[in-house]
């Protein structure tokens, strides 16, 4: 066997000695020759490799492959180096390839035992070769934005530093808006706009800030992201005006925002944009007014209220909520109310969402992204959105009909339930204006403006369903009645844009800037915390198909004495038994004395006591009534009782724990044995002889004969 260089014989003696799971040694090694056996000195196998002939390849000479020393499932040739070479297919193949799967695949392959430090360095390793050095991917910022910038023309990408003393810069934040995605966003999506915050999961950490639409067949629509040191009002701020420069005046488009209420968000939406409609998510409203009110009547009742499309609809709601909980009604009316229910949104974007969904999905989208180095989070987020955008173009490339397919469905939907509505012409010349009549009350209809008192077709853009009766009055189609934000021409005027492609890292020009460095970093002890901390009520499995199992707080209803009937404490801690059980006891303790003074007086003798504690003699009868009258009289402490009676009478005996009663236990039969009688007629030395060796052993179920008596 031949071998190009030495080192390519070191490494297949390792590996193969690996495998075999022995332990070698190099006893020779230098330019012409090379040895390896194993260490173990009563073991014979060797190997020994040299040059040829021809001084151009490494061959084996001698192979020696008898081992007499047993295996072993540890071994320092499978050093961090060649764990982390092993591993590089794995996490390129797997890129969520665990620790314990690592451990388990070399116990599987090479029945090795290693240690879970040893298992993370190598795996941290493997990661760094194939998503790349999380610090030194920082030094390629520069050089990847001006590639971006020079594909993507008209896009807006932008880096914050941090200068230092020596001339060099730290990373602080950086801002991108591809071109096509903010043309695409102006030319067809709905004027809502989602924003967001998610963690990195790395050991600089950062967080990613995203700006997510909605096209008009509900699907998400990236227009712009940026990587963040914190997630406060200062950065929020910094993000928002460089994303209002992008898309335009909000005032002018009607640019609306939905949001979850983060740290510092609402300040700055209200700094840049002032007087612009903000949307709260509900699902974040509801989750912390479920920290202190926990009644399913309430939640349901805040999410009606959130639901309600008619203002007549939400104070009815609000007010069932007042009459059940006044403090929760007071949190709930203290948040504006054009943030967080229908009946008060604006009816320029024509979506009525009240949670923030699209950003919840995105972040869900790039959660295993989160997790890799600044240049690969950013090259993965990039690829997604280009994916995304040439997906759903080909998607519905060859649609037939005027309304995407989700609003189609949603549409069907509406028509079918305008069956139980009846509407009345009014009597206009243009036949537009209708009275609705159903339940739960009527509705007005005007065609001509497209409005309706329910507000459901201002806020979606789709007839609702007194709208759809009135249609079928009239013989026309729902679907012409529909905004052209929700039609299938804005969905591909949305999707004329796209993004360029960008070549390899291999390929980027060189920055002429100073590269910014990576930002300094206190590492905390212990594992990197990748999952978030869950409230109480949440899961703790992170599978979507997994049981969610609740473990439910035991309710008891209230206790209830035995003894006394009272609600509120048990038997055990009754004080009224503990009172009664002690005025029994002092009067068995008076009763005794009683006796023992009758039985002491008929015999003619007195107890001696002291002088001072002489009792005068009087009848029995009168000792005892004090003694049993006086618990009654007033309560009487079981640390240090009061006795009715003189020091010479006994005290009530204290009330202790019983004694554990013996263990029974089977004790062996032992066996009957019969003593051997002297034998008559011989010498009384014999008869002693013969007593102390014999011994009768009876068979079983032997009864001894009875002795008479004399």
């Amino acid at each position: 066997m031949k071998f190009n260089t030495k080192q390519d014989f070191r490494d297949a003696v390792r590996e193969f000695t690996i495998q075999e799971g022995r332990r070698i040694k190099f006893v020779k090694n230098d330019n012409v020759r090379c040895r390896a056996v194993c260490q173990v000195e009563e073991c014979s196998w060797a190997v020994y490799a040299s040059r040829d002939h021809e001084d151009s390849c490494w061959q084996i000479k001698t192979f020696n492959d008898d081992h007499t020393c047993p295996r072993e499932n540890s071994n320092r040739a499978a050093n961090r180096a060649w764990l982390a070479s092993k591993l590089v297919k794995k996490v390129r193949k797997y890129p969520n390839f665990k620790q314990c799967e690592a451990a388990t695949y070399f116990r599987s392959k090479c029945d090795l035992i290693l240690h879970r430090n040893s298992i993370a360095r190598a795996l941290a390793d493997a990661r760094n070769v194939v998503y790349g050095n999380e610090k030194a991917q920082y030094t390629l910022l520069r050089d990847y934005a001006e590639t971006l910038l020079k594909t993507n023309p008209g896009s807006t990408i932008r880096i914050g530093v941090t200068p230092m003393p020596d001339g060099q810069v730290i990373f602080d934040k950086m801002y991108i808006c591809l071109g096509g995605c903010k043309n695409g966003f102006k030319s067809g999506c709905r004027p809502l706009i989602g924003l967001d915050g998610a963690f990195l999961k790395t050991q600089i950490g950062r967080q990613i800030l995203s700006a997510v639409a909605q096209d008009a067949n509900h699907h998400i629509y990236v227009v712009a992201w940026a990587i963040v040191n914190i997630e406060n009002k200062e950065n929020w701020k910094w993000f928002l005006e460089l994303l209002h420069e992008d898309l335009g005046d909000y005032k002018a488009n009607g640019w609306c925002f939905i949001s979850d209420m983060q740290k510092g968000l609402i300040a700055a939406v209200e700094e840049v944009m002032p007087q612009v409609h903000h949307r709260f998510c509900v699902w974040h409203l509801w989750r912390n007014f479920n920290k202190q009110w926990k009644d399913l009547e309430l939640q349901r009742l805040l999410w009606d209220a959130a639901r309600s499309t008619t203002f007549q609809d939400f104070i009815g709601n609000m007010d069932k909520i007042k009459r059940i909980n006044e403090e929760a009604w007071t949190y709930l009316n203290k948040w504006p109310r054009h943030s967080w229910t229908k009946s008060q949104f604006s009816h320029r974007p024509k979506l009525d969402n009240i949670c923030n969904n699209a950003c919840e999905v995105f972040n869900a989208r790039i959660k295993e992204a989160r997790s890799k180095p600044i240049i690969t989070l950013l090259e993965e987020v990039r690829m997604f959105v280009m994916r995304s955008i040439a997906k759903n173009k080909i998607k519905l490339n060859n649609h037939m009909g005027k309304l995407p397919p989700v609003i189609q469905s949603r549409l069907e939907k509406v028509r079918k339930e305008s069956k139980n509505w009846v509407p009345i012409w009014t009597g206009d010349e243009a036949y537009e204006k209708f009275e609705v009549h159903g339940q739960p009350t009527n509705m007005v209809i005007d065609l001509g403006k497209r409005l309706c008192t329910c507000q459901f077709w201002m806020l979606t853009g789709i007839p609702c369903v007194h709208a759809c009766a009135a249609l079928a009055r009239v013989n026309r189609r729902p679907e012409d009645f529909c905004h052209p934000l929700v039609t299938i021409e804005s969905y591909r005027k949305t999707y004329e844009h796209y993004i360029n492609p960008l070549p390899g890292q291999s390929m980027w020009k060189k920055s002429a800037y100073s590269q910014p460095q990576a930002p300094n970093i206190k590492r905390k002890p212990g594992k990197l915390t990748t999952k978030r901390r869950k409230n109480a009520d949440e899961g703790t499995s992170v599978h979507k198909k997994a049981k969610h199992t609740v473990t439910l707080k035991r309710q008891l209803k209230p206790f209830t004495c035995k003894y006394c009937g009272v609600k509120g404490h048990t038997k055990r801690g009754c004080k009224q038994k503990r009172a009664d059980e002690l005025a029994a006891a002092l009067a068995a303790a008076a009763a005794t004395v009683a006796a023992s003074k009758a039985k002491a007086s008929a015999s003619g003798s007195t107890p001696a006591t002291e002088p001072s504690n002489t009792v005068t003699p009087g009848p029995p009868a009168a000792d005892i009534s004090p003694l049993v009258s006086a618990p009654q009289a007033e309560e009487v402490e079981l640390s240090q009782p009061s006795y009715g009676g003189t020091q010479d009478e006994a005290p009530p005996p204290t009330t202790t724990r019983p004694p554990k009663l013996p263990t029974k236990r089977r004790t062996p039969q032992q066996p009957v044995t019969t003593s051997v009688n002297s034998i008559q007629g011989v010498s009384a030395a014999t008869s002693s002889r013969l007593e102390r060796f014999m011994k009768f052993v009876p068979t079983p179920q032997f009864k001894a004969p009875r002795k008479k008596n004399p």
